[in-house]
């Protein structure tokens, strides 16, 4: 009995961050002012601008902040290499290091604060998969 009830609870836990997942937007930045108060919004248009006026990624962690660039084709191709090669967190901070423009260190350096930067980043990579179905 416990088990069957254990496995309804996940199964709804499932669900409901399924329906999260589908009404949240990874990409949509909820909050940009402490990136405009360290770098002002004129440095963060000019950045964007630099990048194809594609939108910047903003990572925030505890009060340590980042601002990295929109990943290239090329840039997804050496994170899925590494991937392969040296596994996920090496990955992980092979495409971090590539995007970088500025922020906190500490974001890389604090093993629990890479775990959040870890997280997101697959996050977003994944998130720029495109749709697609075999008829």
């Amino acid at each position: 009995m416990a088990k069957e009830q254990l496995s309804d609870i996940f199964a709804k836990r499932k669900a409901k961050e399924e329906t999260k997942a589908k009404n949240a937007n990874p990409n949509q930045v909820k909050d940009r002012t402490p990136f405009i108060k360290r770098w002002t919004e004129k440095k963060l248009d000019d950045w964007k601008q630099e990048y194809g006026n594609r939108d910047l990624i903003y990572l925030k962690a505890e009060d340590f902040i980042a601002v990295l660039r929109p990943p290239l084709a090329d840039d997804l191709g050496d994170y899925l290499t590494a991937i392969g090669t040296n596994g996920m967190s090496k990955a992980v901070a092979l495409i971090v290091e590539q995007l970088w423009i500025d922020g906190d260190y500490q974001l890389i350096e604090d093993e629990d604060l890479f775990i959040g930067v870890f997280l997101q980043m697959n996050n977003i990579l994944e998130g720029k998969k495109c749709e697609f179905f075999r008829a």
